[in-house]
């Protein structure tokens, strides 16, 4: 029988107590950051001030995120996510569509889903691409997010295939599914023309079925 003392038990509490701290400051900066980049943009969110509106040092943002890149990375990560930290197709949403066995319904389940990721997402992505011209690590990490959402994107058209045959070859339904999800088209949508959410989950819907499903009668 191994016991364990307690100055173990205190060394284990004090530890993961260093881990939770750590993590509700990572999320203060990441809210500060969040505030400020909607505010003054990129280039006037210096770390100075996401220090100040975070109450933190700035050498505590350096230690954990080296630059203000990687914090609008991780910004964007995080929107991508939600409240989920799991990766994106292990979360409840992709899960549920890959369990469906109607490839209608698992198109409306993915609209669902998509659309509140964009409205998080899609802002700081368009952040990112204003930034990017003129700072070319931030052209970079759009590159990834871009390649990011290609892969995941993927998962959605792996799930139609398995129940049913699909109108496009697997790779080009994959850059359909990504074109018409892009952060660029959901804020033209509904920051330009003012749709609202449930009249793009509608739309992205059905042109994915019109544009994916061999049974959808408009692709006869």
């Amino acid at each position: 029988m191994t016991v364990v003392s307690g100055d173990v038990k205190a060394r284990r509490y004090r530890s993961e107590r260093r881990r939770e701290q750590a993590e509700q400051t990572r999320q203060r900066v990441l809210d500060a950051a969040a505030t400020l980049f909607e505010q003054r943009g990129y280039e006037g969110a210096s770390i100075a001030a996401i220090a100040d509106e975070a109450r933190v040092s700035q050498e505590t943002i350096y230690a954990r995120f080296e630059n203000k890149r990687t914090v609008l990375g991780e910004l964007v990560h995080r929107a991508v996510r939600g409240d989920d930290p799991a990766p994106v197709l292990e979360q409840a949403g992709p899960r549920a569509v890959a369990a469906a066995t109607d490839q209608h319904e698992q198109l409306r389940l993915f609209a669902a889903d998509v659309v509140l990721r964009l409205e998080r997402a899609a802002p700081l992505v368009t952040l990112v691409a204003g930034a990017s011209r003129s700072e070319p690590q931030l052209a970079a990490l759009l590159a990834r997010l871009h390649d990011y959402r290609l892969t995941n994107l993927r998962g959605l058209v792996d799930a139609l295939a398995t129940n049913g045959l699909l109108r496009l070859p697997r790779d080009e339904a994959v850059e359909t599914v990504w074109a018409l999800t892009s952060p660029e088209l959901h804020q033209l949508l509904t920051r330009v023309r003012g749709w609202t959410r449930r009249r793009y989950r509608d739309w992205l819907a059905d042109s994915l079925a019109q544009l994916l499903l061999t049974d959808n009668p408009s692709s006869r």
